[in-house]
């Protein structure tokens, strides 16, 4: 099976693992310990490959990516010439005021800006925008830029496993657990037998609508789920070479989901798992799995 881009949407760039925080439900396992960052020449390139491959939205993340503002704002530039659609994915810790939000916002504005998503959620507490939330879209609309909030739930712990999301681009909807989450938010959650996990119900490897491109330049058709190395292949070879047969754990996830995935690895799960992605990661960040990292 090979990969194509047509169904492409959106290319996520991660530019540092570096947070304010390190929220539990983080899939990336960010904190203020992260000392990552891509490199600018490197970004720059990879911004390049992808406006050859898909000209489609690209979101550049963190941890927390307006730690390094001058940064980000010169790569925004980069894509919107490019002819890339830029936003960038912020947990807004450095709006302290409308007027900080609508000066800061408007840097990036001018250079092509053309999305903030920006999370609000239980996961990430207390935020110094609650008190003027309300108007924050309308000043972004001034400046040509859209708002979208990002909210995740967390799960009902007698809940079954949720195969439908409204936006699989994880904005809203229940948590998904995997990065931090498969660790630290599934104590108190029921589980479910690995049989029941036969399929992954989000993912498709032969046109997939989102790719992760992390901190450390690996490409993930999910974040935590690499299939390829960046620093050493270009996208556009990536495409052209790709086989999904030659990819053991994503051959078996795409046929037969993390069931089949434990069948070839020879594991037992005798405990089961909280959902999809939980039951996916901690395969593959088992001994045997060996995509801890």
């Amino acid at each position: 099976m090979s990969m194509n881009a047509s169904s492409l949407e959106t290319w996520y760039l991660q530019l540092t693992d570096r947070c304010t925080n390190a929220c539990p439900h983080c899939f990336s396992s960010c904190s203020p310990s992260g000392h990552t960052v891509v490199p600018f020449t490197l970004a720059r390139k990879w911004i390049h490959h992808m406006s050859v491959v898909a000209k489609k939205r690209i979101v550049f993340t963190g941890g927390e990516p307006f730690l390094y503002f001058p940064m980000l704002r010169n790569l925004v530039h980069e894509a919107a010439g490019r002819n890339l659609w830029p936003a960038v994915w912020t947990n807004g810790y450095w709006i302290t005021g409308p007027e900080e939000f609508r000066l800061t916002l408007r840097y990036l504005a001018d250079v092509g800006l053309k999305q903030v998503i920006l999370s609000d959620d239980t996961y990430h507490g207390a935020t110094p925008f609650a008190a003027f939330s309300d108007q924050l879209a309308p000043m972004a609309s001034e400046l040509g830029v859209d708002l979208r909030l990002a909210r995740i739930e967390p799960k009902t712990p007698s809940a079954p496993p949720d195969y439908l999301f409204a936006d699989h681009h994880v904005l809203a909807g229940p948590l998904m657990f995997r990065g931090r989450a498969a660790v630290e938010c599934t104590a108190h959650q029921a589980r479910w037998r690995l049989e029941d996990f036969d399929a992954c119900p989000f993912l498709s490897f032969a046109s997939p609508r989102s790719l992760f491109l992390d901190v450390r330049g690996f490409l993930n058709i999910c974040p935590g789920f690499p299939l390829a190395d960046m620093k050493i292949v270009s996208l556009k070879k990536f495409f052209m070479d790709f086989e999904l047969e030659k990819h053991a754990a994503a051959h078996a996830i795409a046929t037969g989901g993390p069931a089949r995935l434990a069948a070839l690895l020879s594991l037992e799960a005798p405990d089961g798992f909280v959902d999809f992605c939980h039951a996916c990661w901690m395969l593959r960040h088992s001994p045997q799995g060996g995509q801890g990292r």
